[in-house]
């Protein structure tokens, strides 16, 4: 673990193991959690990708929440997410799935 863990967002890019049974090809979703740096934030969000059989490809503009919320307008998801998130240490808190039915050639 870091030293000076903050919470971080990130738009991560999830593929299944199983397509059949999880009916996409994959999935973008916006995960908090708590991290000191990037390569911290992405083992996080492998690690809750592996509880539900998936597995990360991508993290995307990957950034301590605050300087995304100083630099952007979050959206209530967003904020609420963060909210779960700010009291517990170990939480990773993942938004709603954007699917994509197949992958692109």
């Amino acid at each position: 673990m870091g030293a000076d863990l903050e919470l971080w967002i990130g738009l991560v890019e999830l593929r299944p193991f199983d397509k059949k049974a999880y009916g996409a090809a994959g999935s973008f979703t916006n995960i908090i959690t708590w991290a000191s740096n990037v390569a911290e934030f992405r083992q996080k969000a492998e690690i809750i990708a592996a509880t539900m059989n998936l597995f990360v490809v991508d993290v995307e503009d990957a950034q301590p929440y605050l300087k995304r919320a100083q630099a952007h307008e979050v959206t209530e998801e967003i904020e609420e997410m963060a909210s779960r998130a700010e009291g517990n240490p170990n939480a990773i808190v993942y938004g709603i799935f954007y699917l994509y039915p197949r992958d692109e050639a």
